[in-house]
């Protein structure tokens, strides 16, 4: 290729084709047939996480394990935000093709290890591990063929398609866990097994180039990725061995990024006060995000006596809301500004889990219908401001890497809260009553959750406005409404 044909990449990455060229023209074709294909990809994966996020507690009861079950969302959630960090930073630099077809088998070996779950709950839980460290790599690998492959005027186009893509995938998935419980959950893992069909065309229309100079902070992501393993299992097991292993591997980490060269993250942004602070909020904000949908069929199960499938039906009406106002919130956030949305999705959020809560007594269709529709609202504004302002409160060069540090920090925080909730409602914990007006039992037990998970994501809510002033007047960006 000559230099009329291509530019070349930041930090010596594989040479992109300019649009127009007959390279470019090449790539772009063969990118149209590979992006529905790893969307697929995309899709069963989106699929297994909600499933599995709404049903883990059903698993924990069949095999007798109700107090590991939340770790069949935890720890792959914990999986899921260091690799989200690496196959981000692998894509400038190594072969899509050789990334997606690993990936791909990673993902379609998990789920035919997940469907022996039956003989033990850590088979499940190893499953679900190996099958989200496979199936990343298609988010990752579809972003990185839009932002190079297609036309400038179509990216955006795609890039709706990919969060409609993931909420629809994720109404799927929470409607089919429901009626797979009346079947065999096993039957989850096997839609994974579809993955492997794709790999014919997969090989044919993705690229393989590669190009030198990668690096990867392997020790600094096996650092934090202990040190949150360790916090998750703290939480789910109360043991004091995992708060010392929490201790250690934080030390550990610290020393580590005030030492090495190239950490994927350095002191320096850490100690930046505008930009943990908005990683505080998004800790605090997303830290009842993995629990709603087990909290609901819990609910549903514990307290109204009706199957998960009736369940699903009727939640994931609220989600398919989420994926529709997934194409409606762009405009609203663009009109009222990052503030502004961060704000209304806090409180829609918090308030959603509270309405939960209080609508216990009104009925399955108040509280496991309605009511969560004002979280799942919420959630359509949150994501793009609050990520948008990380961005901003660092240089322009450290952008990937706050986006990378942000994913970790929602896998991190949604798993913890997973792992708490789901022990408290596992163990029946505050249910001599309820403000919401339950009966004493599972009732307020649920109730309770709920309650204190919607208090969390407003303290959220406090803390963003009490520090909006400062984060914004450190941005490089203000707004106009500054």
């Amino acid at each position: 290729m000559t230099d009329t044909t291509v530019s070349q990449t930041q930090g010596n990455g594989i040479p992109v084709p300019k649009e127009g060229t007959p390279e470019f023209a090449r790539m772009n074709k063969m990118a149209r047939v590979a992006i529905p294909v790893v969307l697929i990809i995309f899709t069963l994966g989106v699929l297994q996480q909600q499933a599995f996020g709404m049903i883990y507690v059903n698993i924990g009861k069949q095999l007798n394990q109700p107090n590991l079950a939340p770790l069949i969302t935890s720890l792959p959630g914990i999986v899921l935000g260091i690799v989200c960090v690496i196959y981000g930073s692998l894509g400038d630099f190594v072969s899509l093709k050789k990334m997606m077809l690993m990936g791909t088998v990673v993902f379609v070996l998990g789920s035919v290890l997940g469907c022996f779950g039956t003989l033990s709950i850590w088979i499940v839980i190893a499953a679900r591990v190996i099958q989200s460290a496979g199936w990343q790599v298609s988010g990752s690998i579809f972003l990185v063929l839009v932002s190079k492959y297609v036309e400038t005027r179509k990216r955006v186009l795609w890039y709706g398609v990919f969060v409609a893509v993931f909420r629809f995938a994720a109404a799927l998935g929470v409607f089919l866990a429901g009626y797979m419980t009346l079947l065999d959950w096993r039957w989850l893992f096997g839609v994974g097994v579809l993955a492997v069909f794709f790999l014919p065309v997969l090989a044919k229309n993705l690229p393989d180039q590669h190009a030198a100079g990668a690096h990867i902070d392997g020790v600094g992501f096996t650092l934090i990725g202990l040190f949150a393993a360790a916090v998750t299992m703290f939480f789910t097991d109360m043991n004091w061995g995992w708060g010392i292993a929490c201790l250690v591997t934080l030390a550990a980490f610290v020393i580590y990024i005030n030492k090495a060269k190239n950490p994927f993250i350095t002191p320096k942004m850490l100690t930046n006060p505008a930009f943990a602070m908005t990683m505080t909020v998004i800790f605090v904000g997303y830290f009842f995000s993995y629990t709603l949908n087990a909290g609901v069929n819990a609910i549903g199960l514990n307290v109204y006596g009706i199957d998960s499938s009736k369940v699903s039906n009727l939640l994931v009406w609220s989600i398919i809301l989420a994926g529709v106002m997934g194409f409606a919130a762009g405009p609203v956030i663009q009109k009222i500004g990052r503030k502004a949305s961060v704000i209304l999705a806090l409180a829609c959020m918090g308030g959603g889990l509270i309405a939960i809560a209080l609508l216990i007594p009104a009925g399955k269709i108040w509280a496991l219908a309605v009511a969560p529709c004002i979280y799942y609202f919420g959630t359509s504004f949150f994501y793009q401001p609050i990520v948008d302002t990380a961005t901003l409160t660092v240089e322009p060069e450290e952008s990937g890497r706050v986006l990378g540090f942000n994913d970790l920090i929602q896998a991190i925080t949604g798993s913890v809260g997973v792992a708490l909730f789901g022990q408290l409602m596992a163990n029946g914990s505050m249910g001599a009553g309820s403000p919401a007006g339950t009966e004493p039992g599972l009732a307020s037990t649920y109730a309770n959750v709920f309650l204190v998970g919607g208090v969390v994501i407003l303290a959220a809510l406090v803390i963003f406005i009490c520090s909006m002033k400062m984060i914004y007047s450190r941005s490089r960006v203000a707004e106009d409404e500054d």
